[in-house]
């Protein structure tokens, strides 16, 4: 982009130098002449302000671009934040439909313990009904029984009071008694069978409560068992807030880059967009340039000729060094328009005029690292003009007429220089030609 910048500002000076040469002529032509150079000057002053401008939007651009990137990474380690929180509220959540699942499979079973629980009582309530219907056939019997031994009594039977007092409990005067022997088989068999019927239905009885009993403890346990489970399913839905709060936080920051890189974008766009109208408005000025180049070329026509003798070294004889020749030149990509004489030891040695003529270009202004610094250009009549570059003072104006071997300027270099030098051109109607092919080098 440099280069590029550089080869551009080379050709539009060249160009104004080009001009500025064809602008000597007839005394009576001197004054058009310097109003086209100071035209000139102006359109290559503007078109210098608009490649300052232009590198200052690009300076803008970069750093804006540099800005969003730089938002957007800070945006890209938010949006990795996201990512993270996120994945841990799906695996809270997973944790959470978990625990709901076992709280609902811990409600199922306490809901079949207490089925079971409600069963038992059942049974239990069914035993106890079983157990009084035989006890109160029992009551029944011993009722009869005591209408038999009420009978015994008023016959007064000799065996009544032995029976009484050797017997343990009615059961036992039934068993013993000599009356018994009397009584119905099959009634005698009825009341074993009660009394064993009523003895197993207390022990299933004990049984089921002790059931009951071992069904509530597990109705216990497992309350106590859902309780924890809900106290987990609490700390999970907690934990589940905070990395959702977390994220809502995460998404604002985001938002909040989001927000920063679209105003970047639209101001690089404004910027950009800047810069286009100021490259059109360089086009504009170059081609204006062009033309006031066209017209000073159709007024230079009849150039006065300032200086018929010879031309002269422009420097002092003692340096000759040509460390770049005029044509093309590989370091370059480019061709080379004039030579460099360079010295050691030039810096501000004086520079003179190598033939007589006006000096139509004095420039004491430029940009470090571009372009020809300062430089003189000299109009020598006869469609010949020289330029004088890379310059550290300038000794004339724009307008003075100097004579072969007048000081003009002092070694520099100011511009695209690597070094203390100095870049000559000679340039014939408007073309760069080989100074060398003009002035002789010292012997």
């Amino acid at each position: 982009m440099k280069r590029k910048a550089r080869t551009i500002r080379n050709t539009v000076f060249a160009a104004v130098c080009c001009a500025a040469v064809l602008l000597s002529g007839q005394p009576s032509m001197i004054k058009p002449l310097v109003s086209h150079a100071d035209t000139q000057s102006d359109l290559a002053q503007k078109i210098k302000d608009a490649d300052d401008k232009i590198k200052e939007l690009e300076q803008k651009i970069a750093q804006a671009g540099t800005d969003i990137e730089s938002n957007k990474e800070l945006q890209d380690n938010y949006w990795e934040k996201l990512v993270t929180t996120q994945n841990k509220i799906d695996l809270v959540n997973l944790s959470v439909a978990d625990k709901e699942q076992e709280i609902i499979d811990k409600e199922a079973e306490i809901a079949a313990v207490e089925l079971r629980i409600s069963d038992t009582e059942a049974s239990i309530a069914d035993k106890e009904m079983q157990i009084e219907m035989l006890d109160k056939q029992n009551k029944e019997n011993i009722e009869r029984f005591g209408k038999i031994m009420h009978a015994m009594y008023i016959t007064d039977s000799d065996d009544y009071l032995s029976i009484i007092a050797g017997s343990a409990d009615f059961y036992d005067i039934f068993v013993r008694s000599e009356i018994m022997k009397s009584v119905n088989e099959q009634n005698l068999n009825f009341m074993h069978q009660l009394m064993s019927d009523i003895e197993k239905l207390e022990q299933d009885e004990k049984d089921l409560e002790d059931a009951k009993k071992n069904l509530e403890y597990d109705k216990i346990t497992l309350e106590s068992e859902k309780d924890d489970l809900l106290d987990e399913k609490t700390a999970l839905d907690e934990e589940k807030k905070y990395y959702n709060d977390l994220n809502t936080s995460y998404w604002d920051e985001y938002n909040t880059y989001a927000v920063k890189i679209q105003d970047l974008e639209s101001r690089q766009a404004n910027l950009q967009y800047e810069k286009k109208v100021t490259q059109a408005d360089r086009e504009k000025a170059e081609k204006a340039l062009e033309e006031e180049i066209r017209r000073a070329q159709e007024a230079a026509k009849h150039n006065t000729v300032y200086d018929t003798g010879e031309w002269a070294w422009p420097v002092s004889p003692s340096f000759t060094l040509i460390t770049t020749y005029f044509g093309y030149d590989a370091w370059r990509s480019g061709n080379h328009g004039g030579i460099d004489i360079g010295n050691s030891g030039m810096m501000g040695a004086n520079i003179y005029a190598s033939k007589g003529g006006e000096v139509i270009v004095a420039k004491t202004t430029y940009i470090p690292g571009y372009d020809y610094g300062m430089y003189v250009v000299i109009d020598h009549g006869n469609g010949y003009q020289t330029l004088y570059a890379h310059c550290s003072a300038i000794y004339v104006s724009v307008g003075q007429v100097v004579n072969k071997g007048d000081c003009i300027a002092a070694v520099g270099s100011t511009g695209w220089a690597t070094g203390p030098h100095l870049h000559f051109e000679v340039r014939k109607d408007g073309g760069r030609i080989d100074p060398l092919g003009v002035v002789p080098m010292p012997q």
